[in-house]
């Protein structure tokens, strides 16, 4: 089974690009049997606003398109701070993994989505 890079999810993503039509005869040919990880979806995820895409939809198509390792749960909710409250990747990441917990961070969009903040700039 071949592990696939945000490369081939992004050739299949976008609407132009240079790579699209070996990546659908890959895609054609590995039906069912290309696989992911969280990692190639973050990198993915980092690059959406810079293309235009959609951080959810982004998650949506990956799923249709292979297997993906791991929990995505958290990068789900990641993609949808990013769409939502117009975070980065990173900083939608560390919202999510943080939970309930405070976050210490010099970066007031923490505050913006109600977490509470241990502020590094006050310290």
């Amino acid at each position: 089974m071949p592990y696939a890079d945000s490369d081939f999810f992004l050739a299949l993503i976008k609407e132009d690009d240079w790579l699209s039509k070996k990546a659908e005869n890959i895609l054609k040919d590995y039906k069912d049997q290309i696989w992911t990880s969280n990692w190639a979806i973050v990198e993915i995820l980092m690059l959406a606003k810079k293309f235009g895409l959609d951080p959810e939809n982004i998650i949506l198509s990956i799923k249709k398109l292979a297997i993906i390792e791991g929990d995505i749960t958290p990068v789900i909710a990641a993609a949808h701070l990013m769409k939502e409250k117009g975070m980065n990747a990173f900083d939608a990441l560390h919202a999510i993994t943080c939970r309930d917990n405070k976050i210490i961070s010099s970066d007031p969009i923490f505050d913006r989505i109600g977490l509470e903040r241990i502020s590094l700039e006050d310290l």
